[in-house]
C-alpha cells in the first residue's frame, strides 16, 4: 500500500481504476479498505479513478499524539490532494466523520472541490450521537480495554434494527467483527475527541447557508447516527443541495447497499 508523508502524519492510501478522480473520506475508526469491498470497484467500473486513504489515527496510517480535530484532518486531506498532484477541483464523498471533513472543505476551500457527497453525516447533533461519542471518548481517555465482544456489540447499531431480530444476521456480524484487533490509542482517543468536539459545536451548522459547492446529502433509512429527518433539514439549509435516502440501509449503507450508493453518487457527479 503506498504512503504519503505529510508533515506530522503519514497516510496510507489506495487507488482503484482510471479516469476522473473521486476521493472517498472514511469515518471515525473506519479502515478505508471498507470502501474497497464494493463502493470503490463500482465507481471504478463507471470510469472513475477512486482514491481513498486511512485518516490519521487509523492503521496503517500513522497515529500522532492526540488531540485531533476535524479541521486538522481536512488539512491532511488538502495536503494529500497536493501530494497526488490534484490541482483541479475534485469530486469528494465523505462518510460519517469523513462527511464532516468534506463539509469543512466545501466551506473553507470551495476552489478545491467540484462537488461533494455528505453520506450519513450532515445533521445537527442528536442526543444519541453526543452520548455515545462521549462514552467512547471517555473510555479511550481512561485507556480502558474492554472485551472484544463489547466493541463488536457496540457496532451492531450500524445495522438496521430489524436485522437485530435475526439470529443469523447477528451471529454472522459478530463472527466477522469480534476477533478484530481493538483500536489502540492514540488514534482512538484522537478521533473520538475530534468527533465529540464536532458533535457538540453549536456554531458549525450556521455555516451551511454559506456553502457554494454543489452538495448531495445522502442519508440511510435506519441510521441513528445521522437520522434521515435531520439530514433532510441539513439539505434544506445548504443552498442548492440535493437529498437522497438509501432505503433499507443503516449507517454502513455504503457497504451493505453499495449498488444503491454508487448509483446515486455516479448520477450526481455526472451532473456536477
Amino acid at each position: 500500500m503506498p504512503e504519503a508523508k505529510l508533515g506530522d502524519v503519514t497516510l496510507a492510501y489506495e487507488i482503484v481504476g482510471d479516469g476522473e478522480p473521486i476521493v472517498l473520506l472514511a469515518g471515525c475508526g473506519q479502515p478505508a479498505a471498507a470502501f474497497g469491498i464494493g463502493l470503490a470497484p463500482l465507481l471504478a467500473q463507471a470510469g472513475y479513478q477512486v482514491v481513498f486513504f486511512d485518516n490519521r489515527g487509523v492503521s496503517p496510517s500513522s497515529s500522532p499524539p492526540a488531540p485531533y480535530s476535524v479541521a486538522q484532518m481536512a488539512d491532511d486531506a488538502l495536503n494529500f490532494f497536493d501530494h497526488l498532484g490534484f490541482s483541479a477541483p475534485l469530486h469528494l464523498a465523505g462518510h460519517s466523520l469523513g462527511g464532516w471533513i468534506a463539509e469543512t472543505l466545501v466551506i473553507e476551500h470551495p476552489d478545491r472541490i467540484r462537488a461533494a457527497a455528505l453520506m450519513g453525516s450532515a445533521n445537527r447533533p442528536t442526543s444519541w450521537e453526543k452520548a455515545i461519542t462521549t462514552l467512547e471518548r471517555d473510555l479511550a481517555f481512561a485507556g480502558t480495554e474492554l472485551p472484544r465482544l463489547y466493541y463488536a456489540l457496540e457496532t451492531l447499531r450500524y445495522l438496521p434494527h430489524h436485522d437485530l431480530q435475526d439470529d443469523e444476521v447477528v451471529d454472522t456480524w459478530l463472527s466477522l467483527i469480534a476477533e478484530l484487533p481493538i483500536w489502540p490509542n492514540p488514534g482512538r482517543l484522537g478521533q473520538y475527541e475530534a468527533a465529540l468536539a464536532w458533535s457538540t459545536d453549536p456554531v458549525r451548522t450556521t455555516a451551511w447557508p454559506s456553502i457554494t459547492v454543489p452538495c448531495l446529502v445522502m442519508s440511510f433509512e435506519y441510521d441513528i447516527d445521522s437520522p434521515p429527518l435531520k439530514a433532510r433539514l441539513a439539505a434544506e439549509a445548504i443552498p442548492g443541495a440535493e437529498y437522497v435516502e438509501i432505503a433499507g440501509a443503516s449507517h454502513l449503507g455504503f457497504v451493505t447497499h453499495a449498488d444503491a450508493v454508487s448509483e446515486a453518487l455516479i448520477d450526481y457527479f455526472r451532473r456536477h
